[in-house]
């Protein structure tokens, strides 16, 4: 590791300015290619994604194409925009699409466990004695304990 110990009045070195532009295009570099990587892997994945998302929860997809139609309606420009960035990230869209009916779908799993076959929610309880409760609401009234 190296230190450097420099001074906020002193400029760097044109060695330490190098340095850091290598890195910094190093750093780009690899990022594109793992940026290209994953593209890749979703263009080959995005057909599967558009079906599992069909399957996991239809209307995400259909409310998603009622946005574009809305939008086209009342923004034209905007909604011709949106829709070929749609469709050149096509990939992508498909995984958002995706991630969303996944979640949709797991939100309506998790609701439905914490619900009974009747529809009435389970509720924790507490036996409460209802002479003791009078009691008290009697001793509060007439300002005893």
């Amino acid at each position: 590791m190296i230190f450097i110990n420099n001074n906020y009045l002193r400029r760097p070195s044109l060695l330490q300015i190098v340095i850091g532009f290598l890195m910094l295009f190093v750093f780009l570099y690899v990022g594109f290619y793992i940026t290209k990587w994953i593209l890749y892997g979703l263009a080959f994945l995005s057909p599967l994604l558009i079906v599992a998302a069909a399957l996991l929860n239809f209307q995400t997809i259909r409310n998603f194409f009622r946005y574009l139609w809305g939008l086209f309606r009342v923004k034209p420009l905007w909604g011709i925009v949106v829709a070929l960035i749609m469709l050149v990230g096509f990939p992508v869209t498909a995984a958002l699409l995706f991630v969303r009916a996944w979640s949709q779908y797991r939100k309506r799993k998790n609701y439905e466990t914490y619900m009974t076959s009747d529809g009435s929610e389970y509720i924790d309880y507490e036996v409460v004695d209802e002479r003791r409760t009078r009691i008290r609401r009697l001793d509060i009234f007439e300002g005893g304990e």
